[in-house]
């Protein structure tokens, strides 16, 4: 009876062994550390199979500088004393990855109560492990990053974090033990919503908003923050923490730009659409500037109304709405169609407002009336292309090197653009002239604002005079300083070839026979009357320079006056 019954347990010791071996992954290892045996589960956690790991020492499953440590000494030592050890263990794979096991070192005992060798029961543990690092990890990093505070159910404090600290100006000796209302102003501690706010967060009910509170300075605070109850194994909740973020900034930032909004709105033509492109709304200076007196005249109808017919079509602004559709600002010049056919020109922004998740929801166009400077500025733009077309023109930066010039330009001088480009003013200068203080004083009178204008001998390509009528107007910034140089010039033709067209044109007139003969048809009588003549008055050579410079100069006074008003 004795025997059937050790039997009877000896085989259901053997059951409960079989059974934690097909559940669990196990490990035989010998007083030294060597591996005896182990089962499939166990190979298969740590990829090995049993040849690989019998007659290996356990080390091979410890990071390096562990193997190494005391600690790892220390854990073999207990388990010769035979003490067992139960924790969380990181060990390593076959391919050198980290593995979380929950595992139990137990020795085995013989009769005198001797080790004789270890068995370790483990269950891998890495998929939940690396959750709880994460979810550690991110605590920690809420702790850094976020103002945290504890409470009790009552909204008494039990503990926060230095962010909290530091926004509230306490420390926690002075916040311990008393309640939330501290923070509060006394309009709202004795409001029904805050009652309400805690009754909530004792029903377990997360709260979340933006919260004014009251810092140890008497200053307000804004928080973004949520009041989380914190509920035990049975889901009753038993204390409140939150995380906030301090927002004063953003806040008192966000007033700042409603304010702004508010003062463009009064000085600024603003329209709101949907991104149908439907008028919502639009404010009086809108309406006005497009000869509107009524909201309703233009609500709910398409932002084309405001667009010339053969622009509705076009391709660019079906481009124009798809780029505010995706998200994208556009800035510009328009030109819009008022009420009754008027043109209008805008300095317009249009502007995507966006919702939390980034996607456009409506448009808001910020415009400026530029109706009477656009026509104005159309007008000059049409008398520099005059000026472009009847003068030669180029550019210069500050320092004379050659920006730009145009047909005209490069025509007289014999060069191409190519030719020219980035090269200094000077190589149309005499040597002499380019080594001299009066060119140097002439380009610095130009660096500091001052216009030039005068008859200048310039050389060209084949090495001819070129003599030129010409304004060097400086182009200044917003400070003041010169950004570059324009030149505007009428070529003059010189005095001798003028003198050489005289003579030709003398030399063709038809003279006979008879006065030929006529010898004293040319006496000295009418030699005298010939010098009177000339000592009477200018020469025709002299009255053609006459003329031609006072026509120049009245067309150069007209440009320079174009041009300032352009630039």
């Amino acid at each position: 009876m004795f025997f059937f019954k050790k039997w009877s347990i000896a085989k259901e010791d053997a059951a409960k062994t079989a059974a934690i071996r097909k559940s669990q992954a196990v490990i035989e290892l010998g007083l030294d550390g060597t591996v005896i045996t182990a089962n499939e589960n166990y190979l298969g956690i740590f990829g090995y199979t049993l040849a690989n790991v019998r007659g290996q020492h356990h080390s091979m499953f410890v990071e390096a500088d562990e193997r190494s440590g005391a600690a790892y000494r220390d854990f073999w030592a207990r388990l010769n004393k035979g003490e067992t050890q139960s924790a969380e263990f990181k060990r390593i794979d076959r391919h050198g990855d980290e593995v979380w096991v929950q595992a139990s070192y137990i020795p085995v005992l013989d009769s005198r109560g001797n080790p004789k060798k270890i068995i370790a029961l483990a269950a891998d543990i890495t998929a939940k492990k690396i959750k709880d690092l994460a979810n550690a990890g991110q605590v920690s990093a809420i702790e850094r990053a976020q103002a945290v505070v504890e409470f009790n159910l009552d909204g008494t404090i039990i503990t926060a974090n230095k962010n909290f600290l530091n926004v509230m100006g306490y420390t926690l000796g002075e916040m311990q033990g008393k309640h939330d209302r501290v923070f509060v102003e006394s309009s709202e501690r004795a409001g029904d919503a805050y009652r309400d706010f805690w009754a909530r967060l004792n029903l377990g009910e997360p709260q979340s908003a933006e919260y004014k509170r009251i810092n140890k300075a008497g200053n307000e605070v804004w928080l973004l923050a949520t009041f989380n109850p914190i509920a035990d194994e049975s889901g009753k909740p038993f204390k409140v923490v939150a995380f906030a973020t301090d927002v004063t900034k953003q806040k008192v930032k966000s007033a700042d730009l409603e304010g702004q909004i508010t003062a463009i709105g009064k000085s600024q033509a603003v329209v709101e659409l949907g991104m149908d492109g439907k008028i919502l709304t639009a404010n009086d200076n809108f309406l006005k500037t497009l000869g509107y007196s009524l909201l309703k005249d233009i609500q709910g109808k398409h932002h084309n109304m405001f667009v010339e017919a053969a622009e509705r079509t076009s391709t660019a602004y079906r481009d124009f709405w798809a780029r505010l559709a995706r998200g994208e600002a556009q800035s510009a010049e328009y030109k819009r169609i008022g009420k009754d056919g008027k043109t209008v020109w805008l300095q317009a922004s249009y502007n995507p407002v966006l919702d939390s998740r980034g996607k456009p929801v409506k448009v808001v166009e910020i415009a400026t009336d530029i109706t009477s400077r656009k026509l104005k500025a159309l007008e000059n733009e049409g008398q520099l292309a005059a000026i472009e077309r009847a003068q030669a023109i180029a550019s210069f930066r500050p320092d004379g090197t050659i920006i730009a010039a145009n047909d005209k330009y490069l025509k007289a001088m014999g060069y191409t653009l190519g030719e020219v480009s980035g090269k200094h003013d000077g190589m149309f200068v005499e040597s002499s002239e380019r080594s001299g203080s009066a060119y140097r004083e002439f380009w610095g009178k130009l660096n500091r604002g001052e216009a030039q204008s005068a008859e200048y001998k310039r050389i060209a390509k084949d090495g001819s005079e070129v003599r030129i009528r010409a304004s060097y107007i400086p182009v200044l910034d917003a400070q003041g300083k010169t950004t570059k140089v324009v030149q505007y010039a009428t070529v003059i033709e010189s005095a001798a070839a003028a003198s050489e067209e005289m003579s030709a044109s003398v030399q063709e007139a038809p003279v006979s026979m008879a006065e030929q003969a006529d010898g004293q048809s040319l006496s000295m009588n009418r030699l005298e009357n010939r010098r009177k003549t000339v000592k009477a008055g200018p020469s025709p050579f002299a009255q053609f320079l006459t003329n031609l410079r006072e026509g120049f100069s009245s067309a150069v006074a007209s440009s320079t006056k174009a041009v300032a008003n352009f630039l």
